[in-house]
């Protein structure tokens, strides 16, 4: 098990570690996995919209269509 699915373990629902495994797993070039987690995002919370917009993290997952949708 993974430090970012153990996390996702620990509570799956909670914003912040959905948000932050989404970037590890877009660091690691896992997309489906990515957009997973920040789809979760949207539905248990408050996505950061703006933040993720810039974040670095996301690059690899930036040109995909769905982070696109994600956004708007």
């Amino acid at each position: 098990m993974t430090g970012a699915t153990r996390a996702l373990a620990i509570d799956p629902e909670e914003t912040s570690i959905l948000y932050n495994v989404a970037c590890v797993f877009a660091l690691l070039g896992k997309t489906e996995d990515a957009l997973a987690c920040l789809a979760k995002v949207t539905e248990h919370g408050t996505f950061y919209k703006n933040w993720a917009a810039k974040d670095s993290d996301l690059d690899s997952i930036r040109s995909d269509p769905r982070f696109h949708a994600l956004l708007s």
